[in-house]
């Protein structure tokens, strides 16, 4: 009867897995602070380092750069640290997602794209 369902055939072992997801979330949120990445401008005088969440932890200015220069080696050592911070976290949510068996199409995605991750 559920054989064309794929994994929706087992309904209640999803439907239990999904219970356990809050917990999951909660767990890898806590994981994911203490988490860290580091990125650096492209001329690399600006190092920053996030936690996996996104918080920014440290903030490294080398070299002789003022003004104009000096925001734009931030902001794209800024956003390079982000964009590592996004990426670690989708792929924790990826990875607890198939620990759990939620095999479901589209839900590791969905859940990515919630928090931020892509």
């Amino acid at each position: 009867m559920f054989k064309g369902l794929g994994n929706l055939g087992n309904i209640a072992s999803i439907v239990g897995s999904l219970q356990d997801l809050p917990d999951k979330m909660k767990e890898l949120n806590e994981r994911m602070k203490s988490e860290t990445v580091s990125a650096s401008s492209g001329c690399g005088s600006v190092n920053v380092s996030m936690s996996g969440t996104g918080h920014v932890q440290s903030v490294k200015i080398g070299g002789e750069l003022s003004g104009d220069e000096l925001e734009h080696a931030i902001q794209d050592a800024t956003n390079a640290a982000g964009a590592a911070a996004k990426q670690l976290y989708a792929e924790a949510i990826s990875q607890m997602v198939s620990e759990m068996d939620l095999n479901l199409p589209g839900l590791d995605n969905m859940l990515t794209h919630l928090t931020g991750g892509g």
